[in-house]
């Protein structure tokens, strides 16, 4: 009966106090309902819609957007909605999604406010991208478009996009901080004066932190049962980052060598924590007795201070790292040995951030290599 004279291929379907039309968009059968009730007049109407519709497909200027506005499927497709279920099906860890939600929450909503997503261009991202480049350094530029490029890659694959608006933006070039290491007697310095004015829990931590360049992060997340007495290592196998416990920065588990003085350093340790369990932290809060919950109170606490104490130009507690790495490598010890025990992936990494410091290890032996090869030629004069 609803059916009853329509041909076969006008995709309307007459319902008893409604209609509904039928399309193909995208190689998938999209049905709408049209709550209008069914007359003559309003199938015709209907036709005529599907085919406008069926005119855009063919064209592939198709808009949910425009022809129902109020659908799910329009809904969808609007940036914050679809943003927000990228992020719900983001597998990524807790401080990870936590950025990616502040970006996406506090600056890519604002700035595309409720439009549909295929109605973003790549020349109003260049234009947020250049007014956020007044603001803030290159890198966080390039941190905000991590989020976006994942949002816009995901319509894609979706079939909301036939290519990415961020697809021929690069990101911005910016230039890595150098290493800004701890000079050897600023090192002996900071440590005298934590081990006179600091909880000796305190002067622990940063013997250690000075003495295997292990990461701040890594540092506190570090067991009882990672240390092998016997062969005098610990093994480096978790990082702590805003309280919560992942992996290290490499996804790779290191054994690092301890020395005498780093031995010395966990013997002390043991009467502050050793009891816990084997499975319990080394280092705690010399105040509270528990662990730390992330590395910025011991660096607020007692590593900035000390350094002002002693009129030290002020540097983040992840130079005790570099510290390590540079005595090491100004002592002569081999670089590949250097970079396993930072836990680099590339060996390459110590060359690149460290080449002065590998330099200067020879007391400038090479420089009196290369100036006898030279002399006697026109490069001398």
């Amino acid at each position: 009966m609803a059916r009853r004279g329509r041909p076969p291929g006008s995709g309307v379907e007459i319902l008893k106090t409604c209609l509904r039309i039928r399309f193909v968009h995208q190689g998938e059968v999209q049905r709408q309902t049209l709550w209008w009730k069914p007359t003559a007049a309003n199938i015709r109407a209907a036709e005529r819609l599907v085919a406008r519709i069926r005119h855009d497909v063919d064209f592939d200027i198709f808009s949910y957007e425009r022809y129902f506005p109020g659908s799910i499927e329009a809904s969808q497709r609007r940036f914050p909605v679809y943003a927000r279920a990228w992020l719900d099906g983001l597998i990524a860890e807790k401080g990870t999604r936590s950025d990616y939600k502040a970006m996406i929450e506090d600056l890519w909503i604002p700035a595309f406010g409720d439009r549909p997503i295929n109605e973003i261009k790549p020349s109003e991202i260049r234009r947020i991208i250049a007014g956020r480049s007044m603001q803030v350094s290159a890198k966080t530029v390039n941190n905000n478009l991590i989020p976006l490029r994942g949002i816009f890659q995901a319509a894609v694959d979706d079939g909301l996009l036939e290519h990415s608006p961020l697809r021929n933006i690069r990101n911005r070039k910016h230039q890595a901080p150098l290493p800004d290491p701890f000079a050897p007697d600023e090192m002996e310095k900071i440590l005298d004066h934590l081990r006179e004015h600091a909880p000796e829990q305190v002067w622990n931590w940063y013997m250690f932190a000075f003495g295997t360049g292990v990461r701040p992060s890594e540092q506190i997340a570090l067991q009882w049962d990672d240390i092998d007495w016997n062969h005098r290592t610990i093994r480096v196998r978790r990082a702590r980052v805003r309280g919560e416990v992942k992996g290290t920065k490499t996804a790779v588990e290191r054994d690092v060598d301890l020395s005498d003085g780093m031995i010395a350093v966990l013997e002390r340790q043991k009467r502050f924590s050793e009891a816990n369990g084997p499975d319990t932290p080394i280092f705690l809060n010399p105040v509270s007795g528990r662990p730390w919950p992330d590395v910025q109170d011991q660096r607020k606490l007692y590593f900035h201070p000390a350094q002002e104490a002693l009129g030290i130009r002020r540097r983040d507690a992840k130079q005790t790292r570099h510290t390590f790495a540079t005595v090491a490598l100004m002592g002569g010890v081999n670089p590949a040995y250097i970079s396993r025990q930072l836990g680099h992936v590339d060996p390459r990494t110590v060359f690149r951030c460290y080449a002065r410091w590998i330099d200067g290890a020879d007391h400038r032996r090479e420089a009196v290599k290369l100036n006898r090869l030279f002399s006697g030629t026109g490069l001398s004069v």
